[in-house]
This record gives structure tokens, C-alpha cells and sequence, in this order.
């Protein structure tokens, strides 16, 4: 490319003057369209006075010449995926899922719910029983009835009363409520794992996607790069021919071409500035001083067949695993509320304590008081907590959950085949655009050569012909490495949807 530029533009004619401008400026726009596509819209707009030092800027290397450190595309996604963190936020959502699952066992332990509560108390007197004289002169006496009496109204003998209770549970069988919750746990983890590698397979895209950008945002350069080293010595010649004051040439044709010029380095300052960008991303994950292995655009191998990504969705493809493990949950889920509705067969007991300081027991005649003492039962049997009317209503909203999961699924799986069919054939149709388009860049620089060769050998004095010939040539180049970007892309979207490598 450096050669073609050297030699197209060493010409002495303002008509050579012209094509400069036009090949510069019709190439910047194509480019300028395709590379913001591929990096952020923030860096848009920018512009810089001196590129050259911009573009200085940019190189890879440090100060001391070291060798930078050579990364492959897989090696790089490998940076990314670990700096980015994915792999820890998936592991902490599996552990989620293993709780869940240990929840579901732990519940087969016994439950107990102990309650204590301590309040102040007024005293206790116990006054027994006893036999009073004849108060009404019938001479039958009295009988008084033992009983306890609450003095509230002496303050300083009010005591502190201590109640403590305590129930336990132990499930010995649940008629299945535990084995349909375990079996829900255990397909809620693999769910999770299906997510943490669709997490994977989506990240690993987006990598890509960032190593390819750098590597056709530097084919670019190396298309415009000698172009634009051309256009000053065009604007030297122009100068030159208007100092020597060339008929056909005027301060008119200077003023546009000056013009034109601030219009195609603002496009390439800008270019610079997104290259920047990437390079700060790029660095954040690898470090400084580091390279890609790509030097410019190049088509990747894919050798799998349609059949063969079907089979490989179907059957190994996380999203199928993640679908299949999620609708075998709301199945379980439905068969637990089912369960629900029989009891539990299993062991019940309570312990209670009671014990008040200003209970005076002296007179008391039994071994324990009402306010002090403890007791206990326990029991084998079994239990019912059931809301017939709310369990229903729990099984009908769980089944038609699933139902709906089952029809979601059922569309899910008739569409996958489309959908990879689809992708396949466009990733076939940007390989045959590539090698059409690899054809074409024969057929342009070929022609492109001859017109030039026309024009220089003085058959032809019109520069219409080389002008459309030098616009093929560049519109040609910039589709070709775009398309190439492309193909390399769509074989990373048809890896992120199958899961096949």
C-alpha cells in the first residue's frame, strides 16, 4: 500500500494534485462510518493539532524497547474474563444454590422455638385453708377455703417472675414434601451452573469483540497512513504551481483543498482518539506493554455444520440445559405443594419453667406451686398445618406455572433450529462475500494501475476514469476488511448462542 502511494502521488500536474485530495478525502468518510460502530460514542467529536504525536502515543512498547508480551485472541478473552470478575460472581451464585439445597436438607433436623420472658411480679402468699367461729350464731363455723393472694400493693416485696418454654419438632417422615424440595435445590443448581456459563460464553463475545475492533481499527491505519502523509506534499505541489503561477490553477483550488484537509484530519484525529480508547480498555485488562497476535484482519476457521450446531444446542448448549433444569423446578415445585397437603409423621414435645422470687411457698402444702415449677411432654404421632382453601389455591397458581414454563419451552425448542439455520447461512453469505470481495480487489488495483499508467503515459488526459478507479479500489479495500470483521463476529455469536467450540 506504501508503494501504490508513493508512486501514485510523485506526479507533477494539478490533476494528480486533485486525485490526492479526492482518493484522501472519499476513503476518510468510509472509514470515519464503520470504526464508530466498534468504540465508544464518548470519544466522538474529539480533535487534536498534531496527530503524529498523537499517534506516537499510541504505540505498545515502553520507553526501554522491551519485546511486549504477545497475546492470541483465546489468551486475551482469558485476561478479560478474569479481570472482569465473572467467574467469582458465578461461583457465589452457585454457592446460593448449594445453600438452598443444604437448606432443604437441614430442615430433616429438629426444630425447636424457645421463648423466655422475665417482668416483675407482685407477691405471692399461699393462706390455707381453715375453720372460722360462728359469726351468725347458728353454731355451724365457718370453712375457708385455702387460696393464693396477690399483695399489690406492697412495692417492696414485688419479686421478678422467669417463664421459659420450649418446643421441638423432629420430622421422621413427610410423606415426600422433603424429597420434592431436594429435587427442586438440586435442579435450581444446575440452573445456576447453565447461567454462570452463559455469563462465560456472553463475556467471551464482548472480548472478541474488543480484540477484533483493535485489530481493523489497525488496518485501517495502515490503509490510511500513507495517504495521509501524501496530502501535505499535495498541498506542497499546489503551492508550488501557484507560486509559478500554472495556467488552470488558482488561490480557489488552494483555499478548497485546505479546507478539505481540516475535514479529513479532524476524521483521522478522531480515529486516533477511538484507537486511544480501546488501547486504555485493552491496557486496563492485560497491563502495559502488550501486543495481539493479529496484525491485521484475518478470516477464522469454523469447520462445524448446521446439523452438528443443532445437535450441539440441543443436547450441550447451556441455554438447553438452563431451559430444561429451569422447568424441572416450577415441576417440583408444583409436586411440593401437592405434598403439602398430607401431614408429617414425626416426633413433638415442649418443656416449659416457671419460677417467680416473691412467691412465698412456706405454707404450702404440695410439692410445686402454680407460679413455680416445670413440666414437659413429648409425643410420637402425626401433624397437621393445612389451610385446605390456601393450599388449593398454591397448587393451581404452581401448576399453571409450569404449564406455562412447558409452553414457553415446547415455542423455544421448535425455534432454535430456525434461528441456527439463520445464523449459519449469514455466516456462510460473509464468506462468500469475503471471497468475492477478495476477487474484486484484483480486479480494482488492476485497474487502477491501468488507468494510472494510461494517464501518466499521456493516452488519456482525463482523470475521470482514474478517479472512479481509485475510489473502487478504497471503497473495495474498507468493505473487504469490514466484512472479514464481521465473518470473525458472527462465528463468535453462533458460539455464544450454541456453546459449541
Amino acid at each position: 500500500m506504501s508503494d501504490f502511494c508513493d508512486s501514485t502521488f510523485s506526479g507533477a500536474s494539478f490533476k494528480q494534485t486533485l486525485l490526492c485530495f479526492f482518493l484522501i478525502f472519499s476513503f476518510s468518510i468510509l472509514l470515519a462510518e464503520d470504526l464508530t460502530e466498534n468504540v465508544p460514542d464518548d470519544t466522538k467529536g474529539a480533535s487534536v493539532s498534531d496527530s503524529e504525536a498523537k499517534k506516537a502515543d499510541l504505540q505498545t512498547n515502553d520507553a526501554a524497547n522491551v519485546p511486549p508480551t504477545v497475546y492470541t485472541k483465546d489468551e486475551f478473552i482469558d485476561k478479560f474474563i478474569e479481570k472482569t470478575g465473572i467467574g467469582e460472581g458465578s461461583k457465589y451464585k452457585i454457592q446460593m444454590a448449594e445453600a438452598d439445597y443444604d437448606y432443604v436438607i437441614a430442615q430433616m433436623f429438629p426444630k425447636i422455638k424457645l421463648v423466655t420472658g422475665i417482668g416483675p411480679h407482685p407477691k405471692y402468699v399461699y393462706e390455707q385453708s381453715e375453720i372460722l367461729p360462728d359469726s351468725d350464731g347458728d353454731g355451724i363455723p365457718e370453712f375457708k377455703e385455702r387460696k393464693w393472694h396477690k399483695y399489690y400493693s406492697d412495692l417492696g416485696k414485688w419479686g421478678v417472675a422467669i417463664r421459659t418454654r420450649a418446643e421441638f419438632t423432629l420430622p421422621i417422615y413427610t410423606f415426600g414434601k422433603v424429597l420434592a424440595a431436594r429435587r427442586a435445590a438440586e435442579a435450581q443448581m444446575d440452573v445456576r451452573k447453565a447461567e454462570a456459563k452463559i455469563a462465560d460464553l456472553k463475556t467471551r463475545k464482548e472480548a472478541a469483540a474488543i480484540y477484533w475492533s483493535w485489530v481493523m481499527a489497525q488496518s485501517y491505519l495502515d490503509v490510511i497512513e500513507p495517504g495521509m502523509k501524501q496530502i501535505d506534499k499535495a498541498e506542497e505541489k499546489l503551492r508550488d504551481m501557484l507560486y509559478e503561477e500554472k495556467e488552470g490553477v488558482s488561490q480557489k483550488d488552494l483555499n478548497k483543498l485546505l479546507i478539505e484537509k481540516e475535514k479529513i484530519q479532524y476524521l483521522y484525529d478522531r480515529l486516533l482518539l477511538q484507537i486511544d480508547t480501546l488501547k486504555s480498555f485493552i491496557t486496563e485488562v492485560l497491563g502495559d506493554n502488550w501486543a495481539f497476535a493479529d496484525k491485521e484482519m484475518v478470516k477464522q476457521d469454523f469447520s462445524k455444520e448446521e446439523p452438528e450446531l443443532v445437535k450441539s444446542m440441543k443436547e450441550n448448549s447451556p441455554y438447553a440445559a438452563y431451559l430444561q433444569k429451569g422447568l424441572d423446578i416450577y415441576e417440583k415445585l408444583y409436586k411440593f405443594e401437592i405434598r403439602k397437603t398430607l401431614p408429617n409423621f414425626g416426633m413433638t414435645g415442649s418443656y416449659s419453667f416457671r419460677y417467680t422470687s416473691s412467691v412465698d411457698e412456706k405454707y404450702y402444702p404440695e410439692a410445686n406451686s402454680p407460679y413455680n415449677g416445670y413440666d414437659g411432654e413429648i409425643g410420637i404421632g402425626l401433624s397437621f398445618e393445612l389451610n385446605i382453601l390456601e393450599q388449593v389455591r398454591k397448587i393451581q397458581k404452581a401448576k399453571a406455572e409450569w404449564n406455562y414454563m412447558k409452553t414457553k419451552a415446547f415455542f423455544v425448542e421448535q425455534n432454535v433450529s430456525l434461528q441456527i439455520k439463520r445464523k449459519y447461512n449469514d455466516l456462510k453469505a460473509l464468506d462468500s462475500h469475503i471471497s468475492h470481495l477478495k476477487s474484486i480487489r484484483k480486479t480494482t488495483k488492476g485497474m487502477m494501475t491501468t488507468e494510472y499508467a494510461n494517464y501518466e503515459s499521456g493516452l488519456t488526459s482525463d482523470t475521470k476514469d482514474l478517479i472512479d478507479a481509485v475510489k473502487l479500489f478504497f471503497e473495495n479495500e474498507q468493505e473487504y476488511i469490514k466484512a472479514i470483521y464481521d465473518y470473525n463476529m458472527k462465528i463468535e455469536d453462533i458460539i455464544e448462542f450454541t456453546g459449541a467450540k
